[in-house]
């Protein structure tokens, strides 16, 4: 029997009868499955043994007999498939008798290796193979996409349930508390787990291929039936369209999620798959040869199934029907089928007409999971207009959805389930039990409480500790969309029982757009006057700098500034993720901990206070960019697709208390490159200058981490402080291999981890002439002066291996660092941490 990767795919369409199997004269009722697939076998001979009986299955796989003896054996017989025996013994109790036949090659396989006088299999004189590089030669050929031209009328619908096991129903607390929802629970379509649809959304637009444009979809209606609403919709969209994506097995690689599946046509196939031919098909015009194709090693990331190859000269590939091998490593992917059919086009190119993609999201074998269905549908049009009957609407968060007609524009019909969702979350969502579910959920994803129009948070950050401040506490909260959708208004006050100081931040942001200060593509205007702590070179991403679980750090952590800065800025952002700010601020700063500055050499007479005024700007360009918006930050949904950035501070002396001209400028660049089942690398570039004359606190302070947490784009065994520049480059380069050497040891493949490599090189130099600070790469004379170094010696250098995936959401890694161990407080090796969810 086959793993649990592999339980669904045409049984999702399957009718369980009723009857039991008891005794004489009993009826019985069964399916015929492909073991390897799930999908039904139609034409199985089904034969009493000892007797004339028999019966074949119909497309569904299914069959039926009646009046059955008290002993029999069943017969189960096909072409292509191992003969398979089935006694009495075996179905008493049975419901449904439940076939699984194997494939007659996989059986020939097995027999190869047994058996060393079996021929074994190879590419050299195989027709099959020969078969397959025919196919591969015209794949560009024959793929629509590569002409990049061309308009389609294109609809998509997912549906999501959540999967709960037949026997836990009776059990689950979600279902005693929201009783209703069994009404719309499914019970056929997956066997062995009952469907509960919490989400259904169906979309229609238009997808056009243009050389000079690219490609590109415009939405003209959608309807949904979701229960995420207190959540980020438009970010859990964005999530859900990269883990259902198109796949399309004429590209190399197909991407679900952050994985990269090679291609059985992809030009390296050959070298990681193996290919059987299973049947000539005559009674399709034109002929089509069915090929088995499996992976050759059954622990990498690649598809077992079939493919349908046309025989009229053309080789084109027109329907595949695939699956994940159950010993494939994929997060949180219990399962995962496809099915595919292409159509030929006026210019006999083939494009994708009708797409499935069925995922089984789940942490445990055994627990609740997520089941999800995606369907495309596409056709060929003549013309850009799209016949619709639409009245105004033009995409998502149109004021009447429902100005398509969906009943006839649907070039398939809703199944129950999917009818059913809409019937049932409405009802959920009218539940108050629901809606302080709901609320509860998003306190946990945002660190933010409230429904009114004010929020409370960010709530882990209302309590930390460091060195300094002492217990930090701190309060503070935002308005709401309920308050005003293009107006927010923030802020928080602070206090620190050591130093005894009081923090503030308010800060105002108005959105031009007239919509939500949230909402892609952003154009605001933003004010903020603040007095904080502030850790020089350190980073945090997409969390607060007080969050609590950043107590926690490493060495000493003695060296801080305050910092009093009054900031306007202005920022927009354009579809196509082109992005610039400008903006200007004023600070000043002052030294904490075991800081002070020296005047003397700073060219300044104010007590332990340096001003700076400076004009800022960004320019930021992310084609094909995927965002995850959240309340208060964004995660970047990576693509593969580079992001480039140029941003520019010009401090100018005189203004506004300005002490000190300098220009400094950056530029970074970053992309993530994928290699099939070898996983993905992501490389970050980034190279700075600055001019200028001007004391440390003023010069480029690189990141470092002196948390416990892994930040990619800090230096994880760095010292606060420790080094500084006035120009410099950077290289990171993380490789994640997804478990593919992991998945090849026993008993270790089990745990499903991933590896993780990472190399950091950091260049700089500090040039005497733009500094006053002298003390670079030698003792400080005085206690309160920091030791400060250059990277004038050569590189710094760090590297890790790590493991993630553990219990599903962590990562560890062993950091090692390779230069400049000389350096005092420098620890060479580290452990660092970090908890994320990763498809």
């Amino acid at each position: 029997m086959q793993g649990f990767f592999m339980r669904y795919r045409f049984l999702l369409f399957l009718v369980f009868f009723t009857s039991r199997i008891f005794g004489q004269g009993a009826s019985l009722t069964g399916i015929v499955l492909d073991a390897t697939t799930e999908k039904p076998i139609q034409g199985v001979t089904v034969k009493l043994s000892n007797t004339t009986k028999s019966v074949g299955t119909n497309k569904e796989g299914q069959f039926s007999m009646s009046s059955m003896p008290d002993n029999w054996t069943l017969i189960f017989s096909a072409v292509g498939y191992k003969k398979q025996l089935f006694p009495m013994s075996v179905a008493q109790g049975k419901k449904v008798l439940i076939i699984r036949l194997e494939d007659e090659q996989q059986s020939l396989d097995e027999v190869v290796v047994l058996a060393p006088k079996r021929k074994k299999y190879s590419n050299k004189h195989n027709p099959t193979v020969d078969l397959i590089h025919k196919v591969i030669e015209r794949r560009d050929e024959n793929n629509a996409l590569n002409a990049a031209i061309g308009n389609y009328r294109e609809y998509e619908k997912l549906s999501m349930s959540l999967a709960i096991q037949n026997q836990k129903v009776d059990k689950s607390r979600l279902l005693k508390r929201f009783v209703f929802l069994k009404q719309g629970m499914d019970t056929l379509k997956y066997p062995g787990r009952s469907l509960v649809p919490i989400f259904m959304d169906e979309k229609i637009g238009q997808r056009q291929l243009d050389k000079a444009k690219g490609n590109t979809f415009v939405l003209l209606g959608e309807n949904q039936s979701r229960v995420d609403q207190y959540l980020d919709e438009d970010g859990i969209d964005e999530y859900l369209d990269k883990i259902y994506g198109e796949t399309n097995i004429y590209d190399t690689d197909v991407s679900i999620g952050n994985r990269r599946f090679l291609s059985p046509i992809a030009t390296l196939g050959p070298s990681f798959y193996k290919y059987y031919l299973v049947d000539t098909l005559k009674e399709k015009k034109p002929w089509h040869v069915k090929i088995r194709v499996e992976p050759r090693n059954r622990e990498d990331a690649l598809f077992s199934g079939y493919i349908y190859i046309r025989l009229d000269g053309t080789y084109a590939l027109d329907q595949a029907e695939l699956s994940i091998n159950e010993a494939t490593n994929i997060n949180w992917v219990r399962s995962l089928n496809i099915e595919l059919n292409y159509v030929e086009d006026k210019a006999h190119r083939f494009f994708l007409s009708r797409g499935v993609l069925r995922i089984d999201l789940g942490i445990f074998k055994d627990g609740m999971g997520l089941f999800g269905e995606k369907v495309t549908n596409r056709s060929v049009l003549d013309s850009l207009q799209l016949s619709l009957n639409v009245k105004g609407v033009t995409g998502r968060g149109a004021e009447n959805p429902n100005a398509i007609n969906w009943e006839q524009t649907r070039p398939e019909k809703l199944s129950k389930l999917e009818q059913q969702a809409f019937t049932n979350i409405d009802s959920l969502k009218q539940s108050k039990s629901f809606k302080n579910l709901m609320a509860l959920g998003s306190f946990i994803m945002s660190g933010y409480y409230g429904r009114g129009v004010i929020e409370i948070g960010s709530v882990p950050s209302f309590y930390s500790f460091n060195p300094i401040e002492g217990s930090r506490f701190k309060f503070g909260g935002n308005t709401t969309d309920a308050f005003s959708k293009t107006l927010l208004l923030e802020g928080y006050a602070a206090y620190g029982t050591r130093d005894r100081q009081w923090k503030y931040n308010l800060g105002a942001t108005y959105s031009f757009n007239k919509q939500s200060v949230y909402k892609f593509p952003v154009k605001l205007l933003s004010v903020k006057v603040n007095k904080e702590v502030q850790v020089p070179g350190q980073d945090f991403n997409f969390i607060d700098n007080d969050n609590f679980l950043l107590s926690f750090r490493r060495g000493e952590n003695d060296k801080m500034f305050y910092l009093q800065r009054r900031q306007v800025e202005y920022f927009q952002e354009f579809e196509n993720h082109l992005s610039f700010k400008l903006g200007f601020f004023n600070q000043i700063l002052s030294p904490a901990g075991i800081l002070k500055f020296d005047h003397s050499a700073f060219r300044r007479s104010r007590d332990n206070e340096l001003w700076t005024s400076a004009f800022t700007g960004e320019l930021r360009w992310a084609p094909e960019e995927k965002i995850y918006q959240g309340k208060r930050y964004r995660r970047i949904i990576n693509t593969g697709k580079p992001v480039f950035t140029l941003a520019a501070q010009i401090g100018v002396k005189g203004v506004l208390g300005g002490d000190y001209n300098y220009q400094r400028f950056i530029f970074s660049a970053n992309k993530r490159f994928y290699g099939s089942q070898f996983g993905f690398t992501d490389a970050v570039f980034e190279s700075g200058i600055q001019f200028g004359k001007v004391p440390y606190p003023l010069m480029i302070i690189h990141r470092a981490n002196q948390t416990y947490s892994y930040q990619l784009n800090s230096y994880n065994l760095m010292n606060s402080m420790e080094f500084m520049s006035d120009k410099y480059t950077s290289l990171l380069l993380q490789h994640s291999f997804n478990g593919f050497f992991l998945n090849k040891i026993p008993f270790l493949k089990k745990l499903d981890l991933r590896e993780i490599a990472s190399v950091k090189v950091l260049y700089g130099k500090v040039d005497a002439s733009n500094r006053y600070t002298k003390n670079f790469d030698t003792t400080p004379k005085h206690p309160s002066e920091p030791q400060l170094f250059s990277l004038n010696r050569g590189a710094y250098v760090e590297g890790s291996v790590g493991l993630s995936n553990i219990f599903k959401i962590l990562r560890i890694d062993l950091v090692r660092r390779f230069t400049y161990l000389d350096n005092p407080g420098v620890s060479p090796w580290g452990v660092r941490a970090k908890i994320g969810v990763d498809f």
